[in-house]
C-alpha cells in the first residue's frame, strides 16, 4: 500500500450513475486542461493507492462535503471515476475505476475505487446454485399445483395443529406448502404450513379464523428447491433449474 505524495496535483472526472458529472482537482485553485475546468471544491484528494501482483488494486479518495462539489445527498456508488496526474500543464491518465464503497463521516467522506474487473473477480461457484432457481409452480418449474392439491377431512384442531386424514406421504411433503380453508361466512383463508407430521399439519398462528364449524381443508405441497425433492416428490427433474452436482464452496475441507 502506497501513501500518496501530497505535493502532486490530481484531476478527477466523476460520472455519477444519475448522469451528473464532476470535474474536481486536488489543487487549491482551478485547473484548465483538455477543454475542461477542474475545480478545487470538496478538497478531493488521493489518499491511498494499492497495487499488487494479486490484482487486489484499489484507490482511496477523501474529501469534504461542499455545495459546489460533492454534496451530502450525492450518491457516488457505481460512479465512473477517471483519475489523472497533472504536471507541466499536461494531464496524464492514471486509471479509470468505479466507486465500490462510499463512506460518509459527518462533514467528510471517503471513496474506494476499484477496477471494473472486480465484477468478475468472484468464485465461479457463486454463479451457480445447487438449489433450483425457479419458483415452485411458475412457468419455469411447470408444476401445476392444482394437480397436487389434496382435500382432507378435519379430525381435530389443537391450537395451530390440524389433525386430518392425510394420505400417506414420505417425508415432510406438505412442509412449506399451503393449507386452504373455505368458509361461506369467513371467506377463503390460506395458511402457511410450517410442519407436516403423519396425520397432521402445523400452521402459522392465525387467531382470526374459527375452525369450529370446519369439516374439510385443502393442502398444497411445498418445495425446498432440492434436486431430490424435485425428482422423487414431483418427478420434475427435467425442469430443475439448478446445478446439483457442483461441489460445495468448502470442497478442499
Amino acid at each position: 500500500m502506497n501513501k500518496v505524495n501530497e505535493s502532486l496535483v490530481y484531476l478527477f472526472h466523476i460520472k455519477a450513475k444519475n448522469a451528473k458529472e464532476y470535474h474536481l482537482t486536488s489543487a487549491t485553485s482551478a485547473v484548465s486542461t483538455g477543454g475542461a475546468m477542474y475545480l478545487p471544491y470538496s478538497g478531493l484528494a488521493l489518499k491511498l493507492a494499492n497495487f499488487n501482483d494479486s490484482a487486489e488494486n484499489y484507490i482511496i479518495l477523501q474529501g469534504v462535503f461542499e455545495e459546489r462539489g460533492i454534496g451530502q445527498k450525492t450518491d457516488l456508488i457505481g460512479s465512473e471515476i477517471k483519475i489523472m496526474h497533472f504536471k507541466d500543464n499536461e494531464a496524464r491518465h492514471i486509471v479509470t475505476y468505479i466507486c465500490t464503497q462510499y463512506l460518509r463521516q459527518d462533514l467528510k467522506f471517503e471513496i474506494k475505487c476499484e477496477s471494473e474487473a472486480i465484477k468478475y473477480n468472484q468464485s465461479l461457484l457463486q454463479k451457480f446454485s445447487k438449489t433450483c432457481r425457479a419458483n415452485f409452480g411458475d412457468d419455469k418449474c411447470k408444476i401445476k399445483l392444482e394437480e397436487y392439491a389434496e382435500q382432507c377431512d378435519i379430525v381435530q384442531v389443537s391450537g395451530n395443529v390440524v389433525h386430518c386424514n392425510i394420505q400417506e406421504h414420505k417425508g415432510a411433503y406438505f412442509k412449506g406448502g399451503t393449507m386452504i380453508v373455505k368458509d361461506e361466512v369467513q371467506g377463503e383463508y390460506k395458511f402457511k404450513i410450517i410442519a407436516h407430521g403423519r396425520d397432521s399439519v402445523e400452521i402459522e398462528n392465525n387467531l382470526k379464523f374459527d375452525f369450529a364449524e370446519q369439516r374439510q381443508i385443502t393442502l398444497l405441497p411445498g418445495c425446498d428447491k432440492n434436486f431430490r425433492t424435485c425428482c422423487y416428490s414431483f418427478k420434475n427433474a427435467v425442469n430443475f433449474r439448478g446445478e446439483p452436482t457442483i461441489p460445495e464452496n468448502n470442497i478442499i475441507r
